[in-house]
């Protein structure tokens, strides 16, 4: 390592620094700095300009360049020194050397690549008789082309790598995206099922309750039929007893009262009663038809049904739960926001649908009705039994209470006729039934099906139809509570009285967009409950 490192100093002091070999024919310019004579002469046929050292930039002339001859004695020295070093054996080489790739026949550096041949020369190999003549470039400017090739297909490489990894990146971001959404549905599921399962709690509930007072009253029914029978028995066990010991008397004293015997002790009509009353079996009877009722509507997608209070108006009050409304006929909301109704006193339900079936139920409550109490009462003393037609749904109902047609007090008689002298006709106070999301909110509407709205339109004793802008008639009556079934994909709102499951009217239309149950109310002594 010792005796290699003078030599490459010594090296490096006699190559031209333009073409980066041995100087050959030595020559020198006005700063001192040595090149090759071909060199510096191309330098000088290349430009126009003012010449100029290229490793100081100094200024010189074309006449002023110089040959240096023991400059040239030098370069000759150090080369042979080369070779002789060259020479040496392999293994006695220094390790810088060993790694270098040199000449085969002249254990040269190559520094020239020959386009004739394809070889690659060292300086002898060049200036030999075999290559003297052929067109020889430095290795670096030879392999620009290659190394040009390799680079653009690298590129190449390059961008379809990027191209993979963006298509990866962009897979992966649609993918996250799509288990995001199923996560979503994960979590709308769990709240469907869980307001299934409410429904089906207040159901089982509700069935229960009934059945605690069929119960209650077949046993109560039981009882005081024992205690009557018990009661005719041992009367007629008295009077049997009686005429037993008349029978036996002799015959002076049975004459003694010539009259009649029998009709003394008349035979009177016993008591006897059915076992079950005819109020309980036609009770019963219902009972069953909402069980099946209930096998029907299980087959059916139910939904919890409340009400969106940001879609109220002012003079509207909307319970906690969102189950009820009443008009309070006081302004409740200063700011009113883009989706409430006003004037229009509606009100739209929490939750729309745009595919399926679903049913609910409206409670209609006016303060001059009787009380559920006083009809079940009513109902109990014989009134007319219930038409449970549950055909009329094809699958849509769940279970509601069975209640005969309704009977008003003489108070809401005497409100029909002061409206009817006010105003000439009967006046809506509600109006039930479906809406579309878009529909209009401001001003006053038409509720009819071409302005979004499937509705029946309630007044105090009468039941009209909205399908046109005069609405006409379809009962003489109104029901206590009002069953609706949609059928999206049918298109179809169906309407029933809910207690008696009467078929009212059915709307046929085709829906567009997202449907929303809709309620409307006017009268201060009114409330609209839905149900279940």
């Amino acid at each position: 390592m010792a005796v290699a490192s003078p030599l490459r100093n010594l090296e490096d002091e006699v190559l031209c620094s333009i073409c980066l070999d041995y100087l050959k024919d030595p020559v020198t310019i006005d700063c001192g700095h040595v090149f090759c004579y071909h060199c510096i002469i191309k330098v000088c046929e290349s430009t126009r300009k003012t010449l100029s050292c290229s490793l100081c930039k100094t200024a010189f002339k074309k006449e002023n360049i110089r040959h240096v001859w023991q400059m040239a004695s030098l370069v000759e020295n150090i080369w042979k020194m080369k070779v002789d070093e060259e020479r040496q054996p392999r293994e006695e080489r220094p390790p810088q050397q060993s790694t270098e790739k040199l000449c085969g026949q002249h254990l040269e550096k190559l520094h020239y690549y020959c386009k004739d041949d394809r070889q690659m020369l060292c300086v002898l190999c060049r200036e030999s008789r075999e290559h003297r003549h052929h067109s020889a470039v430095l290795l670096e400017k030879a392999a620009q082309p290659y190394r040009g090739k390799i680079l653009n297909h690298l590129k190449i490489l390059k961008g379809d790598r990027d191209r993979i990894q963006n298509f990866q990146t962009t897979g992966e971001d649609e993918i996250q995206a799509l288990l995001t959404k199923f996560q979503h549905y994960r979590q709308n599921i769990a709240s469907v099922f869980e307001q299934g399962h409410q429904f089906l709690r207040e159901r089982e509930q509700y069935l229960l309750e009934w059945l605690v007072r069929l119960e209650q009253e077949l046993t109560d029914g039981r009882h005081s039929r024992v205690t009557k029978g018990s009661e005719e028995v041992v009367r007629l066990g008295s009077l049997i007893s009686e005429l037993e010991k008349k029978a036996q008397q002799p015959a002076l004293e049975l004459l003694q009262d010539p009259s009649d015997i029998i009709s003394r002790y008349p035979r009177k009509k016993f008591w006897i009663e059915k076992p079950i009353s005819s109020a309980i079996k036609k009770r019963a009877e219902e009972f069953s038809d909402k069980l099946l009722s209930l096998e029907k509507g299980l087959r059916e997608f139910h939904v919890r049904i409340i009400l969106n209070s940001q879609t109220a108006n002012g003079y509207l009050s909307v319970s906690p739960n969102g189950k009820s409304m009443l008009f309070t006929g006081l302004w409740m909301n200063k700011h009113q926001r883009g989706q409430r109704f006003d004037p229009e006193p509606g009100v739209l339900g929490s939750k729309g649908f745009t595919w399926g079936k679903v049913y609910w139920e409206v409670k209609v409550d006016r303060i001059w009705w009787r009380t559920e109490e006083e009809e079940e009462t009513v109902r109990c003393r014989g009134g007319t039994r219930s038409v449970f037609a549950s055909s009329c749904l094809g699958g849509f109902l769940g279970i509601t209470d069975g209640y005969s047609s309704l009977r008003y007090r003489n108070e809401n008689e005497e409100f029909e006729e002061e409206c009817s002298q006010e105003n000439g006709l009967w006046p809506k106070f509600c109006l039930v039934g479906v809406a579309r999301e878009s529909v209009v909110r401001r001003g006053f509407l038409n509720f009819t099906p071409e302005e979004g709205f499937w509705t029946l339109q309630l007044s105090s004793a009468v039941v009209y139809i909205c399908s046109s802008s005069e609405p006409f008639q379809i009962l003489s009556y109104c029901p206590r509570q009002i069953g609706v079934a949609l059928d999206y994909d049918g298109g179809k709102v169906t309407f029933v009285n809910a207690r008696t499951q009467e078929f009212i009217y059915e709307f046929s239309s085709p829906f567009t967009g997202r449907i929303f149950p809709f309620l409307w109310l006017n009268c201060m002594r009114s409330r609209l409950t839905l149900r279940p």
